[in-house]
């Protein structure tokens, strides 16, 4: 029996005659060019798809973004955004569409909620239905995602450093029908260090370390560490690595990506290095924003 795997907000993708499990990555640019670091992202474009409880930390009000990530075979957009009803609580929702050939169109809708829990810990969940079509037949999915952030300001280190650390539990749930899909369950923690080297100047580097446990095929580690380099909270660069356990499935690749910040307006995009017989080969994403 064909098996295929799904991971939080994307879809199913079979590369040759045989059965083969592949994840894909967040669409959030920012996200991708740092090799995956996706558990301490802020000001990101989607953050229901990376660490729903980190968006309480961020100074946004509300935001809407939208993202592309493209390759030779397939393409995959996203929408998102989120609402703070005050300092506590935040409600967020997400669509995701993937499209390849041969009459593959899947689609993905996420409503997230956030709360604040004291001046350092929030809690998130994330509710997601998925819907799989396929030439043969046609498949639906419903899964949550439970994820914790923590956040301390460390005077002592510098000026307005920060450190922040978080979690997620992915994919608990399954298929409403028969099927032979599988929700990939994976769990991730990460941790991440921010800090102004002027007022000019400020540095970001952290690290992801996440564990697939089910289906068999994608069991296995994945490591992410990236960098971030702002100046003056308007221009980004930015890099990172990405080490897959299960190179057929979440292949290793390095990253690059910038990032422009003009008024409320964010644009991201991201580029991945990766051997020629990898499937995330001369992939890219590119974000859009809007902050309110």
């Amino acid at each position: 029996m064909k098996r295929f795997a799904l991971l939080l907000f994307a879809s199913v993708c079979a590369h040759t005659a045989h059965s083969q499990e592949a994840t894909l990555p967040t669409p959030d640019a920012k996200t991708i060019s740092m090799g995956g670091v996706a558990m301490t992202t802020l000001s990101g474009s989607h953050a229901i798809y990376n660490n729903a409880s980190m968006a309480i930390f961020s100074r946004t009000p509300a935001q809407i973004s939208s993202s592309y990530y493209g390759q030779d075979d397939f393409d995959y957009y996203a929408v998102s955004g989120f609402c703070r009803f005050d300092n506590i609580n935040l409600a967020q929702i997400g669509w995701r569409q993937y499209l390849r050939e041969r009459g593959n169109n899947d689609m993905a809708v996420d409503l997230g909620y956030a709360r604040r829990i004291g001046n350092r810990w929030a809690v998130g969940i994330v509710g997601r239905y998925t819907h799989l079509k396929r030439p043969d037949e046609s498949s639906n999915a419903l899964a949550v995602d439970l994820s914790a952030s923590w956040s301390m300001p460390l005077e002592k280190l510098g000026s307005f450093s920060t450190l922040r650390a978080g979690a997620r539990l992915s994919n608990l749930g399954g298929y409403l029908n028969k099927s032979d899909y599988t929700l990939p369950m994976d769990l991730m923690a990460g941790v991440a260090l921010d800090t102004f080297l002027s007022d000019a100047h400020e540095i970001t580097v952290g690290t992801d370390l996440g564990y697939y446990f089910t289906p068999g095929e994608v069991r296995g580690f994945q490591l992410s560490v990236g960098a971030e380099y702002n100046l003056m909270q308007l221009f980004q660069l930015r890099a990172g690595y990405h080490y897959g356990q299960r190179k057929a499935y979440y292949p290793s690749y390095a990253s690059l990506g910038a990032g422009v910040r003009i008024l409320h307006l964010r644009l991201d995009f991201a580029y991945l290095f990766a051997s020629r017989n990898s499937w995330m080969h001369n992939t890219y994403s590119i974000s859009f924003g809007f902050d309110f």
